[in-house]
């Protein structure tokens, strides 16, 4: 992705990443958060949203602060800071609504051939997880790190 992203911070143990996404409109706190699948500790949830004022990230909102690429593009580079201590972990995206679901298979169709070296992409398709191809419809997506 040939978009500069957003400065972030980390915490300690690599699974929160929280940053600004900041217009001519307004300044917005933004998280990433990885936490372990329960029944698979192996595989993390990647949520992603807008901090609200009591600590939980609302994944729900949709405010157009007008850095949409910026801010997917930072949320790419928490996926590789994520890898740097995690690197046998896999991470499952799965969007809030639909039209999420959606927008994060373009972002990921969009910059494949640049990620297909470092990472591989799997689709989530009738509940079978597949290689993932541009222009087939996915209800999730699992990215883990090509080990050499």
């Amino acid at each position: 992705m040939n978009v500069s992203c957003y400065n972030f911070e980390s915490s300690t143990d690599g699974l929160r990443f929280e940053f600004e996404s900041t217009s001519s409109k307004k300044q917005i706190r933004k998280v990433v958060e990885f936490t372990p699948l329960p029944q698979n500790p192996t595989i993390y949830n990647l949520g992603f949203g807008d901090l609200k004022a009591d600590g939980t990230i609302d994944d729900l909102i949709v405010i157009d602060n007008e850095d949409m690429e910026k801010v997917l593009a930072t949320v790419i580079q928490t996926i590789f800071k994520f890898f740097e201590l995690n690197s046998k972990d896999i991470i499952l995206i799965l969007g809030s609504t639909t039209s999420r679901t959606r927008l994060y298979q373009i972002v990921i169709a969009k910059n494949i051939d640049e990620m297909n070296g470092t990472l591989q992409i799997r689709g989530i398709r009738n509940g079978e997880i597949e290689e993932f191809v541009k222009g087939m419809n996915y209800e999730g997506f699992l990215i883990n790190l090509k080990l050499l």
